[in-house]
């Protein structure tokens, strides 16, 4: 039961201090904190091929191997891809308000519209997009670790 309840403290504790971490390092890597997760998650893939052959799980280790090592090589490529995308979603939904906003001849429509289209284009042609989302992703796992420590100490 002790041993239960010590569990539960360390959770509660261990949570809010990794979301700190994590929102601190999104804030200082920003667009990079994309590749260093990368590189951590393939790696971690590669650990767990090498525990498969330890126990001579060979399908298991091949498989985790591949994911690991693809994971590391492509993923910046897959990123910038998805980065694109998502660009050309913004922008076209930018387009798609803008024109009922010109005719509404909505002033703020119009702008709304415009910005949502500035910022796909930013998104297409600029990793500028990106790291400006990480910090704000960062501030806001700081703020929830924060929050989250605060009520842990509340207790």
């Amino acid at each position: 039961m002790a041993n239960n309840r010590l569990k539960k403290l360390d959770n509660n504790l261990l949570n809010p201090i990794v979301y700190i971490v994590v929102g601190i390092l999104c804030c200082i890597f920003q667009a990079d904190m994309l590749n260093i997760m990368f590189t951590v998650i393939g790696a971690i893939f590669i650990i767990k091929a090498v525990l498969s052959l330890v126990e001579k799980d060979w399908v298991n280790a091949t498989i985790s191997a591949v994911i690991g090592v693809l994971i590391i090589v492509f993923a910046w490529l897959l990123v910038d891809v998805v980065l694109v995308v998502f660009g050309v979603l913004i922008a076209l939904k930018g387009i798609m308000e803008l024109i009922p906003a010109i005719k509404s001849k909505n002033i703020m429509a119009i702008v709304a519209s415009v910005v949502t289209l500035v910022v796909g284009v930013l998104f297409i042609v600029s990793n500028w997009a990106a790291s400006w989302l990480f910090i704000v992703i960062g501030v806001i796992f700081i703020i929830n670790g924060v929050l989250s420590l605060l009520g842990f100490l509340k207790k």
